[in-house]
């Protein structure tokens, strides 16, 4: 055999192996890629958890500022003004007059109800 001749079976052989490592080569990127997109969903999937929570809070605030825009209009009226001076300073109009009622009173027995057959 001459020295610069590679025999066919040989050839055949390289090619083989050639073909092998190279489809070993493109099955080990696809898996990487696939790993990698998988890793990128579920850090999609956190980050959109996380603006939906941020959105719903949002709405709470915005709930809760409302109530508060609305307390402040009540506090500047008069009805607010007569709650406070009646509950919390006991003020009345001059021509009002305030019963008081005693719970001293004995709490009388109720009856127990009677059995027709007895």
């Amino acid at each position: 055999m001459k020295k610069g001749i590679v025999p066919k079976k040989h050839m055949l052989t390289k090619r083989l192996v050639s073909f092998f490592i190279l489809g070993l080569l493109v099955c080990l990127i696809g898996a990487a890629f696939v790993i990698l997109l998988h890793g990128a969903q579920d850090d999609y999937d956190r980050k959109l958890e996380e603006k939906e929570r941020l959105i719903r809070l949002k709405a709470q605030e915005m709930e809760r500022t409302e109530e508060i825009e609305q307390y402040r209009a009540y506090v500047k009226t008069r009805g607010y003004m007569e709650e406070v001076a009646r509950e919390v300073l006991g003020l009345v109009y001059k021509d009002e007059i305030l019963f008081h009622v005693e719970d001293d009173l004995p709490a009388t027995p109720t009856p127990e109800p009677t059995k027709a057959g007895k």
